[in-house]
């Protein structure tokens, strides 16, 4: 019976270890869409907004929902409710994966930086946090099974 209850401790730590990468990804992405690969300038000529600054924008609302989970996963001790949470991320992640270039349109010419910085970044950051948040359920619902 303590073995048991040693494996759920372990469990259970590498559900929460899970749950702080899956947040400290989560704000990457919130941080890094406005500092390290933001979308493109105005132009300069009229200084109207290209298309992709709304695409910015939108990763940008999507991060501080993953934030907001992500914390929300860390926090919690329930391992249903964290497993809950995680997989509430998954298809959220993956939505905001989809922003750039699928649900709103980036400039037209495929050097400009959205399509060769913000882009891939964006599709990379928001599979880790799919993959991490995956994790975590996982880890999560295996340590509320060895709990029973």
């Amino acid at each position: 019976m303590m073995q048991g209850k040693v494996w759920y401790g372990k469990m259970k730590k590498l559900s929460t270890i899970a749950a702080v990468i899956t947040a400290a990804l989560s704000l990457l992405l919130t941080i890094g869409i406005k500092t390290v690969f933001p979308a493109c300038e105005h132009k300069t000529d009229t200084g109207m907004w290209m298309s992709c600054h709304w695409a910015e924008q939108a990763v940008f609302a999507a991060g501080i929902g993953l934030c907001c989970a992500g914390v929300l996963a860390v926090i919690v001790r329930s391992p249903r409710v964290r497993a809950g949470v995680s997989l509430g991320m998954i298809p959220a992640a993956i939505s905001a994966m989809l922003i750039p270039n699928i649900f709103i349109n980036l400039c037209m010419k495929t050097d400009m930086q959205c399509h060769s910085v913000m882009r891939p970044a964006v599709m990379l950051i928001c599979g880790a946090v799919a993959a991490a948040a995956a994790v975590t359920a996982f880890l999560s619902l295996k340590a509320k099974e060895r709990s029973e």
